[in-house]
């Protein structure tokens, strides 16, 4: 007979649990785009691989978002639902981490106006990298909410949350999620907000280019919005604006 060990929910995972809570109520909706990395992967090598692949895509999407005000809407659902548009554009990126042998995965929240280069949206991304999800530093609100029981988790987060300018400024405008370490072709991220984008892996393919079969590194990249606040030809607009971008990307 098969037997089951039984262990409290981990203290690592009650961030994502309660966020999923809330991502539950969204209407998602997903988009994807096949991206071709040429341009991208010669400016990461022109900064000797300082820049990585999702601070392209955070900058790129702060930029599209930024000049598409419903993009940037936050919506307060009810009886009488209300939208806000919020001025400042934040990227909520998802890290990787392991808390007291628990991996799981958590959220930094990188200011990326248009005013911000993507070397600047780099070292902010790599200040969540680079720290340990502890009561100090840039994970301190994080550690807190993993400690709490989770119905007062709930609680905390729906009072945080509330103020549509203090929604964008804690889970972001937009979300950026990658799987690109792994061989994985594409990830759909839940999302809390209007839009997440998720990236896949960059693998070198076969595409068709002025009649040719040449070989170019490719990536996909996914969008998934709510179709409360956004329609579907507006988000692919969003999607293949950012797209554009990442395809003819100069540096400064």
């Amino acid at each position: 007979m098969t037997a089951a060990s039984i262990h409290a929910f981990p203290q690592a995972r009650r961030g994502t649990y309660t966020f999923l809570q809330d991502a539950r109520e969204t209407c998602h909706v997903y988009l994807a785009a096949d991206v071709d990395a040429t341009r991208l992967k010669a400016a990461r090598a022109a900064t000797n691989g300082k820049i990585s692949f999702i601070s392209f895509v955070v900058k790129a999407a702060a930029d599209v978002v930024t000049e598409y005000p419903d993009a940037r809407s936050v919506l307060r659902d009810g009886i009488r639902p209300r939208l806000a548009v919020v001025d400042d554009v934040h990227a909520k990126v998802l890290f990787d981490k392991t808390v007291d042998g628990q991996r799981c995965v958590v959220s930094g929240t990188v200011p990326c106006g248009p005013e911000r280069s993507v070397l600047e949206v780099q070292d902010a991304i790599d200040t969540y990298k680079n720290a340990d999800v502890a009561a100090t530093g840039p994970f301190r609100q994080v550690r807190r909410m993993q400690r709490l029981p989770l119905p007062v988790a709930r609680i905390v987060y729906r009072l945080a949350l509330r103020d549509p300018v203090r929604r964008a400024t804690l889970q972001g405008t937009f979300s950026v999620t990658s799987v690109g370490h792994e061989p994985v072709r594409a990830i759909y991220p839940m999302i809390t907000g209007a839009l997440g984008f998720g990236i896949g892996r960059i693998a070198d393919v076969p595409v068709a280019r002025d009649g040719q079969v040449r070989i170019a590194p490719q990536f996909t990249l996914s969008l998934a919005f709510d179709h409360r606040v956004l329609d579907g030809a507006l988000a692919s607009e969003v999607l293949a604006r950012v797209k554009d971008r990442l395809e003819l990307w100069e540096m400064p």
